[in-house]
Order: structure tokens, then sequence, then C-alpha cells
């Protein structure tokens, strides 16, 4: 028996049916060393824990396995003992498994999750015991909601027929989604109506675990919370037929706030419920800095998981900035940290400013096409031109810094898709809002010129959706510094007027950028002749 093949097995015991449990990552690098023939002592310093601790892990595991095998296991049997129930198993035979046809869209990587365990054994429940029909997963951005959404659906997805995962974060039309997910479900190429009432048929017919991400992008600003977007409203009418009708079916969601309706809908006793996620724990937590090589003593980690909430992207750019800024010291990071890093916004602008020109003229772009972009299209859209090699370096080094990632990992060849983390997102749309905001004020055009504000060639829901997130709140704060629109729309022809005095290459997209702000709810209606 492989050491891999040994884990496999002790996890699928731990998550029997009278068990309820997991391995957590820990206990999984505890198991595999031990395996090894690594001591307690060994594996401490390797993996940065202290020796008891490590001790402690690995006695209630062998202790779980002994009343789970009615034998003791201990360090010195532990192979033995798995090997012979491994043979004792061979005969028996196999239960049936139903074949769950996946489709995982945009899912992330899970491949190394941290903690949880809880959480999952707790979702499961609702989902396998009581069957809720709706879930959902709510919490603050990089808490690792997207994250445990996909873990949580590996593991269920033997009980289903159907499994697809679909992420929301560009806000895309409900009529796309499921013109995408009713030929699955069908086993059709072709679906000619694709509507809400034949996607309920198929969940009352078929067993689906259906997963969307990010539900908040298609929910509207503002005090109140939950409202859906005008075009976007079909949604709520979807979520209410799940939530409300009888079918085999579950519905997950996730998000940082419940769209309308779902508050009232769920309840401790009703097959509609919710998880509030919060941060890590301190062990789980200081594995994440462990995993990003960070040079800390144990009590430093778990300070600094405790002063991040364990939020696991907080962490990640911690990790980071400590590396970079402080020389890997995080002694010194924890003596200014609470000055220096108030939130993680700050620890966000703290990053961003030590970006070159480059890599800042990256991460806004990155930030406007709110969705994967090759490094090709972005060599194409760059102002001034840049050379290839340059680009690539830039892209390289963004990525070391967890701020942006490849979905495809193709960065070399050219045709990766990069992209930015939602909560890094909303910080450079913020930043890059400002700072056109600051040029226009004062007239010295510098991003105003570089960036569009509106892609001139993209799909409509992602047009809508920069609309929404940068041009609709960019007018809004123009307007605050003129005591009436039309002192604007003066303002802006003076602006007018300057660049039809310059070449092509010097505007580069202002002209395209007052269009735009032209056609903006409050415009100016100098553009227009109105």
């Amino acid at each position: 028996m492989k050491e891999q093949e040994a884990l496999s097995l002790v996890d699928t015991l731990l998550g029997s049916a009278n068990q309820r449990q997991r391995l957590n990552d820990v206990q999984s690098e505890v198991f595999l060393k031990t395996w090894e023939g690594r001591s307690y002592g060994n594996i401490a310093k390797q993996l940065g824990y202290e020796h008891d601790y490590i001790k402690k892990v690995g006695s209630h595991l062998w202790r779980s396995l002994s009343q789970i095998l009615s034998e003791p296991v201990s360090k010195g049997n532990l192979q033995a003992v798995l090997r012979r129930y491994q043979q004792s198993q061979q005969s028996a035979s196999a239960l049936p498994v139903i074949q769950c046809k996946q489709d995982w869209g945009e899912a992330i990587d899970v491949s190394r999750f941290y903690g949880r365990q809880a959480e999952l054994q707790t979702l499961e429940n609702w989902i396998l015991e009581d069957c809720c029909r709706a879930i959902g997963i709510f919490g603050l951005g990089g808490i690792g909601k997207t994250a445990l959404s996909v873990k949580l659906a590996q593991q269920v997805q033997p009980k289903f027929d159907y499994l697809i995962w679909r992420s929301l974060q560009q806000a895309p039309p409900l009529e796309l989604i499921l013109s995408e997910i009713l030929p699955i479900l069908a086993g059709t190429e072709v679906v000619t109506d694709c509507s809400i009432n034949t996607l309920m048929k198929q969940l009352h017919s078929k067993r689906c675990l259906f997963v969307l991400d990010n539900v908040e992008s298609i929910l509207q600003d503002g005090n109140r919370s939950g409202q859906y977007q005008q075009e976007l409203e079909p949604y709520r009418h979807l979520f209410d037929r799940i939530c409300d009708e009888p079918h085999q079916s579950c519905l997950i969601i996730t998000g940082r706030d419940k769209p309308g309706g779902f508050a009232f809908r769920e309840g401790k006793n009703l097959p509609v419920r919710s998880l509030h996620l919060q941060g890590l724990s301190g062990e789980d937590g200081q594995q994440i800095l462990i995993t990003k090589g960070l040079d800390a003593t144990r009590s430093q980690r778990l300070v600094l998981v405790k002063y991040f909430g364990g939020n696991p992207l907080a962490l990640k750019i911690a990790a980071t900035t400590i590396q970079t800024l402080f020389s890997g010291n995080s002694q010194a990071f924890l003596a200014q940290g609470r000055t220096v890093f108030s939130d993680l916004w700050d620890l966000l602008e703290q990053q961003f400013e030590r970006l070159s020109p480059l890599q800042q003229q990256i991460m806004y772009w990155l930030a406007i096409h709110r969705e994967g972009v090759t490094p090709a299209k972005l060599h194409q859209e760059i102002l001034p031109k840049v050379p290839w090699r340059e680009l690539l370096e830039a892209l390289d080094s963004l990525q070391a810094r967890s701020l942006i990632f490849d979905e495809r990992s193709l960065i070399d060849t050219g045709s990766g898709n990069l992209t930015q983390q939602p909560v890094i997102m909303e910080y450079v749309t913020e930043r890059f809002i400002q700072t056109i905001e600051k040029e226009i004020i004062t007239g010295n055009l510098n991003l105003f010129r570089t960036h569009a504000l509106i892609e001139a060639q993209t799909q409509d829901y992602l047009r809508d959706a920069q609309i929404q997130l940068i041009l609709h709140p960019l007018t809004e704060r123009l307007l605050t510094h003129f005591a009436t629109p039309a002192q604007l729309e003066k303002h802006l022809c003076q602006i007018l007027a300057s660049l039809q005095h310059q070449a092509a290459t010097q505007t580069g997209y202002a002209g395209g950028n007052l269009l735009n702000l032209s056609n903006s709810p409050g415009r100016p209606r100098f553009l227009t002749g109105g």
C-alpha cells in the first residue's frame, strides 16, 4: 500500500457515517510523514509547529482510527493495521456509486485547502441528511467562500446525478446561464426553451447540485442590501422557485450579501439555510503562512492570523508584504503593522504603491476587463506601447505578489487568462475611479488618456458591468465638484477643446472616455447636442 492510497483510506474511514469527520491539512501531513517513519520532533520542525502540538494531533488521529477499526493503532503498527484492514475488505462487494456528470465552469483549484472541517460537515449534513433545497454561504471578501463551495461540491458530488458550478462575478444575464446548463441536464446540444420552467422540470426529475458563486455581483449597491439589479430580476424568480418548490436538487449560492427573499425563507428546520463564514482559526490560518514560506515563529504566525481575522486572502498578501517590504522580518512588521496596515484596504494600497507604472497599468486594465484577459490583448491595449518582454516580466512580478492569477498557467505562451481576486479588483476599481476623478478636476490627464472607462468591443453583460461599476460612480463623483451640471459641462468642454489640438497618439482613450461620460446618467450634453 502506497502512502497516498493509505491517506485516502484513512480519510474515507474518518468520513464514514458514524465518525462524521475528515482529515484536515495538519493531520494529513502528520499521517504522511509518520508513514515515512519520521519522528514527531522531525515533523514539528519541518512544519513549523511545536512538538507537543504535533504529538497531540498524532495521538488524536491514532485514537480515532483505533475506535473505527476496533483494534489499537499507533505510530509503530500503523502500516500493518491498515494493510490488514485493506486485505479484509478486498472481498467485500463495492457499494454502488452514482456516475455524476460534472461541469465545473470557472471553479478554482482547492488542492491546498485549509481548515473548515466543521463548516464542511455542517453543510454536508444540510445537503445529504436534511435535503435542503437552497443553501447560502455568505461572508466578507477574501474570507474563502468560493474555495469552500468548491471543496463542498467535491465531497458531495457522488450523491448527485449532475454537478454544475458557475460564477456570477461578471453579472451575466440569467438567459446566458440557462443556455449553458440546460443542454447539460437535458443531454442534448440544443435546448429550444431555455426558461426557468424548463430548469425546474430538470431539478424535479434529476438530482442536481447547482452552485452559483459571487451572487453579490447581480445585486444593487446602495442602502438597501439584497436588491437585484433591474435587468437581473430574473434571478430573483429563479431563487424563489428553487427555495419554494419541492424537488430533489440543491442550489448553493455564495456572496457578500444575501439576495432579496432569501433571509425570510431560511430557518434552522427549513429547507433553506445559510452559513456566515468566519475567518480561519489560528492553527488553520497559520498553515497559509507556512505554505507561503514565511519565516516566522508559531507565536508570530498566530498573531498575524488574529490580526487579519483569519482572512485567507489577507494572510496571503500579508506574507508577501512581509517578505518584500520588511525583508521577511515578521517581528518588524508586527511592530509597525497596526499603524501601517490598519485594514485590508490599506494593505492593498501599500502593495499597489510599490508597483512599477507598467504593473499599475496592468492592474487597472484587469479591473476594467472584469474577467480573464490574455496577455496578448493587454499588449494591444496598453498605452504607450511596451515591448512584449517587459509585459511578461511585469505579469510575472504581479503573480509573485499574489495580486493577479493565471486561470490556465499559460503566461509564457501568451494565451493564459489573467484576472484578479474579487477583493483586489474592488480595491483597484475604486482607486481607478478616484484617480480619474482628480485628473478631470485638475485637467492633468494621465490615466484618462491611457485607459478606457468602457471597452469599445466586449460582450454586453461586461459592458453593463463597466457602466455600473466604473462609469456611473465616476459621474456621480464629478457632479459633487460643481454647483450645477452645466458647470461640469463647461469644464468638460474645455477638456474637449484642448484635446482637439492634439494628435491621436497624445489623446489616447480620452476622446472615447468623454463620449462615454456624455452618455452617462446625469451627464453633460455637450457631445450629444441635446
